[in-house]
């Protein structure tokens, strides 16, 4: 076995890890750390809505898909105190890194200069996902889910992809919603592995039985294992209604496709051209597996941003197989001058995630407010959700969309980007709590019914008069 090449890792590691720089907390990361706290300090599991006003009265059924990564974060909460967020997407993303590293070691020293050209469109993939969410985690499995399903397809005597439901029941309860993945890229796997032929520079070479039946097995095995979670048979359905779901589709952004006119989304656009550019050039021939992975999360990418990391962690497990070689023996010196400079960037940028970390979505003096004055029917924008559940405050909706898609999130979309007054009246709301700059200010401002009773330069507060 080749020696482990610990400057190059370093290196690649190191690129990689800028992201952290845009590390942000997100909308979700406030609920889901309250989540995890209630499940710890009360020893069970929520089926119905426990943080939102209007979730309780009307009982809600909250498919809590990601309850074991709350808890999860709630522990690096508990242990690290205001450091655990930081940590728990340090450590997430680390192990990420090194899993990717260590199971395409041979391939990413065999063209270096490739490495750190791919080391650098992960940095800028990862950056627009750097929140302490159940994704961090999800990343990882995913990792280890394509390790093992190449495994089997090129070593008939593997026996690693029996870990596979193992995956799959781990899956189905960090982060339910994207827990359909092993067993759909298991059934792809042994597809593929049933033809045989050459076309151009694309070939196929059928695999045997063995491998095809571990496939299949492991396959309906992990399906299994996914109905092994607090929610039971609902959780194998659940991600393909979640997919499914139009509204959420059309009105949340990280469900949108990747656009060229946001700089975030362009790493996605140099990954394609990279496949793109690495096929048409490289003389190697290219395995049927590799074209197909590349293609399902091809797909998968520009369907949806929150799928462009997945692509980037597939695309490495294949792409480094049609990539020409391109031997670059580098002296040590070069090695300490490149690993020298991403230390001085990371100095460089620490101020920088320094204030990342104490930006807060609402101030204190607004939490202060609400919390003193006690609604009973607040309405919050969107976003606001998660972080005046936080604070210990009943919302109206937050980042639990589906939870709330049948019901008030239409309604939610509506007031914020129209003010409808047929909704203000109906929901009879005696707080609004909503930034400034949308178009439910102005018509608040608008309307004799509400008075507005505070604001300072993001946020404004808005009580009904009483008659």
């Amino acid at each position: 076995m080749k020696k482990f090449n610990w400057k190059l890792y370093l290196i690649f590691a190191g690129i990689l890890l800028f992201a952290l720089f845009n590390f942000g907390f997100g909308n979700d990361y406030y609920w889901h750390v309250k989540a995890g706290e209630y499940m710890v300090n009360n020893l069970k599991i929520p089926y119905h809505d426990i943080f939102s006003w209007y979730g309780i009265s009307n009982n809600l059924y909250w498919m809590s898909h990601e309850w074991l990564s709350e808890v999860v974060l709630y522990i690096y909460k508990y242990i690290f105190k205001g450091l655990g967020p930081l940590i728990f997407n340090l450590s997430m993303y680390l192990l990420l890194i090194t899993v990717i590293y260590k199971h395409n070691k041979e391939k990413l020293e065999k063209n270096k200069i490739f490495t750190f050209l791919w080391a650098l469109v992960g940095f800028l993939i990862f950056s627009k996902v750097m929140l302490p969410r159940p994704h961090m985690i999800s990343y990882t499995l995913l990792a280890f889910t394509i390790y093992i399903l190449y495994d089997n397809f090129n070593n008939k005597n593997s026996k690693k992809i029996y870990f596979l439901p193992v995956i799959s029941l781990l899956w189905a309860n960090f982060h339910g919603g994207s827990s359909n993945l092993p067993y759909v890229l298991c059934f792809m796997f042994m597809i593929v592995g049933l033809f045989s032929f050459k076309f151009g520079k694309v070939e196929a070479k059928r695999i045997d039985k063995k491998q095809i039946k571990k496939y299949l097995i492991c396959g309906l095995l992990s399906i299994c294992a996914i109905a092994i979670n607090p929610h039971g048979l609902k959780m194998i359905t659940y991600p393909y209604i979640n997919m499914g779901d139009k509204l959420m589709l059309s009105n949340i952004v990280e469900w949108g496709c990747p656009d060229l006119n946001d700089f975030g989304d362009i790493a996605a656009f140099a990954v394609l051209g990279l496949v793109i550019i690495t096929m048409i050039i490289s003389n190697k021939k290219i395995k049927l597996i590799d074209l197909i992975t590349l293609g399902a999360f091809l797909f998968l990418g520009f369907k949806s941003v929150r799928f462009v990391p997945l692509l980037y962690i597939a695309a490495t497990y294949a792409i480094f197989n049609i990539v020409e070689d391109f031997k670059l023996n580098l002296p040590n010196k070069a090695y300490i001058i490149i690993l020298s400079t991403i230390v001085v960037c990371f100095g460089i940028l620490t101020p920088k995630l320094i204030r990342n970390y104490n930006k807060k979505p609402i101030s204190d003096t607004a939490i202060n407010y609400i919390k003193d004055n006690k609604p009973k029917r607040l309405f919050n924008y969107y976003n606001y959700g998660g972080y005046l559940i936080y604070n210990d405050i009943k919302v109206f909706i937050d980042g639990r969309a589906d939870m709330y898609s049948k019901y008030n999130f239409k309604d939610t979309v509506d007031l914020q980007d129209r003010g409808y007054k047929y909704l203000l009246d109906g929901y009879n709301f005696d707080m609004l709590i909503i930034p400034n700059n949308i178009a439910l200010n102005i018509h608040l401002s608008n309307n004799n019914d509400y008075m507005a009773v505070f604001q300072d330069d993001n946020t404004v507060i808005y009580e009904k008069k009483t008659k």
